[in-house]
């Protein structure tokens, strides 16, 4: 069977800078790496090519729709995407789509008229991945740098570096080597939930800050659907805050992630005004290890599928206190 490449624009796809510059389709892109593709026939498509910061979720609801529909029909799926929200890209696929073959999905950091160009080197990697048959089973994944991502684990941690893709706490599932995949670690267990008819849940994402007031949270409350909150540390806010996501609750599901990039929220360590034990216990949902803006996510297909968040959001977070 074919791979396939869903060419959606992003860097990758600039041929030189400024408003107006040629940009490369997806035959192009296609023939870039073209020894890299060496006994697949390649299928291309071509999706748009908005930058990646004005994607919406419904357009990640139609990506997500177009892998689930296109993966019955290939043996593994390439997508080539701007870096700026690939992270989030890749784990609204995780969420939404469960396809049976490989989903990679790629950039670049530099634009093919400056020097030492990625897009060619990522996305030939990115082929070498589409074309193992182990990564099947690891839900999408973000292949930059010669690394394998996860979706669930995956962030962009530096501005401009070709190594600017990381997974914080976690560490890359593969790397790429000589054209072929090397697996390091296990995939994070699945997030699928399942693809809802649409992803037009507002969610909302307010950041824990030093002196925080509580008023973004209670100006997202009043016209969000469901609101994450970026606490510190593990899911700690100040008083102020505290009393308003504590009051928000009453009107829509409100969850509290660690703003600090790295390791699960907390449940019972500190104690107190604006503790975890307190927040918790007022009725926020944990995010776990999910990083504020995979939880945004989360919460918003769950919303959109009708599932209860308390019982889908975090199944590893229910399982532990269930042990307990």
């Amino acid at each position: 069977m074919a791979l396939l490449l869903i060419a959606t624009g992003g860097t990758i796809s600039l041929q030189a800078d400024g408003p107006g510059a040629p940009r490369y389709e997806g035959r192009e892109l296609l023939a870039l790496v073209e020894p890299a593709t060496s006994g697949h026939e390649v299928v291309v498509e071509d999706v748009g090519s908005r930058r990646s910061g004005d994607v919406t979720l419904a357009d990640m609801r139609e990506l997500a729709a177009l892998v689930a529909a296109r993966s019955a029909e290939v043996s593994g799926i390439v997508i080539t995407h701007g870096t700026d929200t690939l992270e989030e890209v890749a784990y609204a696929l995780a969420l939404q789509a469960q396809p049976t073959v490989p989903v990679v999905l790629t950039g670049a950091m530099r634009r093919a008229s400056h020097p030492g160009f990625d897009g060619v080197a990522n996305l030939g990697a990115a082929f070498a991945a589409a074309g193992c048959d182990e990564l099947a089973g690891c839900g999408p994944v973000v292949v930059l740098n010669d690394e394998i991502h996860a979706a669930r684990w995956v962030a962009k941690v530096h501005t401009t570096s070709v190594a600017a893709f990381s997974s914080p706490g976690a560490g890359p599932i593969g790397r790429i080597t000589e054209g072929r995949v090397e697996p390091l670690a296990q995939p994070p267990a699945g997030d699928h939930l399942g693809l809802p008819d649409a992803l037009d849940k507002r969610v909302e994402l307010v950041w824990g800050t030093a002196g925080g007031d509580g008023r973004l949270i209670e100006a997202a409350a009043a016209e969000a659907d469901g609101l994450v909150i970026a606490g510190f540390g593990g899911g700690r806010l100040s008083a102020a805050m505290a009393d308003a996501a504590v009051a928000a609750v009453a009107r829509l599901p409100v969850v509290i992630a660690s703003r600090c990039g790295a390791g699960s929220t907390q449940r019972s360590s500190y104690h107190g005004h604006g503790s975890e034990t307190q927040l918790l216990a007022e009725g926020l949902i944990g995010a776990g290890q999910l990083h504020p803006l995979k939880a945004r996510l989360r919460l918003a297909v769950a919303l959109a599928l009708g599932l209860d968040p308390v019982e889908h959001f975090d199944n590893r977070t229910r399982q532990e206190s269930t042990q307990e």
